[in-house]
């Protein structure tokens, strides 16, 4: 019923006195601001025009409409807006984060393996200490103490539970850098240059995997040994 009003409006809006058609952005907001600038003043020349209807006057062109509204922008004042206030925004009570340290809790291995007839709890490499250490030829601190909600499966994030490390100017232990600033991996800084690899405990207890260096050099001397053995059967064949 009422489409044509909208279809007059619509043709108002998109007119030569259009802002947001004779001008462009970037960005799309920007020319979404000036479309609303546009039903704003259609809306104001339209009422123009009912007030003269109603009073019996003549209403202006809205050319020399628009030219009037100008030039009245123009003529404003400081004073004139003394007295106006503006809305305050609304007050949002500000929820604070739960730091994750709090819901995560720092436990002990049950591993356990015997030193020299002694029973000790089988230590890892912390992935903090690992992480933050200077001297790269030196080994990282060892603990026993993993988070449990931040392994994966039997996969464990070893962090040490004593302060040993002062980052960003403040002795944190491991596990309170790991939760508060790296937050559980997501906010590690680029400029250490690693990632963190949670890793599983080898098939046979007391047994490590192989470092990619170790895993080299065991494939150089068997193939010594296979070279080797062909010389001998190659000597053999000739004699």
């Amino acid at each position: 019923r009422w489409m044509g009003g909208v279809d007059v409006h619509d043709q108002l809006c998109l007119q030569k006195f259009s802002l947001q058609t004779s001008t462009k952005f970037n960005k799309y907001y920007m020319s979404l601001f000036l479309g609303l600038v546009d039903l704003a003043l259609v809306n104001a020349y339209i009422s123009h025009k009912e007030t003269a209807r109603i009073t019996g006057t003549t209403a202006t062109t809205r050319g020399d409409w628009y030219c009037i509204l100008q030039n009245q922008l123009l003529q404003l004042k400081p004073e004139d807006f003394d007295g106006a206030v503006a809305t305050p925004p609304p007050l949002r009570q500000k929820r604070q984060r739960t730091p994750v340290r709090l819901t995560h809790q720092v436990e002990q291995s049950e591993d356990w393996v015997t030193v020299s007839g002694v029973q000790k709890r089988r230590q890892r490499s912390c992935k903090v200490c690992a992480l933050l250490r200077t001297d790269r030829k030196k080994k990282s601190y060892a603990t026993t103490f993993f988070c449990e909600r931040c392994s994966l499966d039997n996969a464990k994030c070893w962090l040490c539970s004593k302060i040993r490390l002062t980052y960003k100017g403040e002795a944190k232990t491991c596990f309170a850098i790991w939760h508060d600033d790296f937050d559980c991996d997501q906010a590690i800084p680029a400029t250490l240059g690693k990632r963190v690899v949670l890793r599983r405990p080898g098939k046979i207890p007391g047994m490590r995997k192989k470092t990619r260096r170790e895993l080299q050099l065991h494939n150089g001397e068997a193939d010594d040994e296979g070279s080797g053995n062909e010389n001998d059967n190659a000597q053999r064949v000739q004699e």
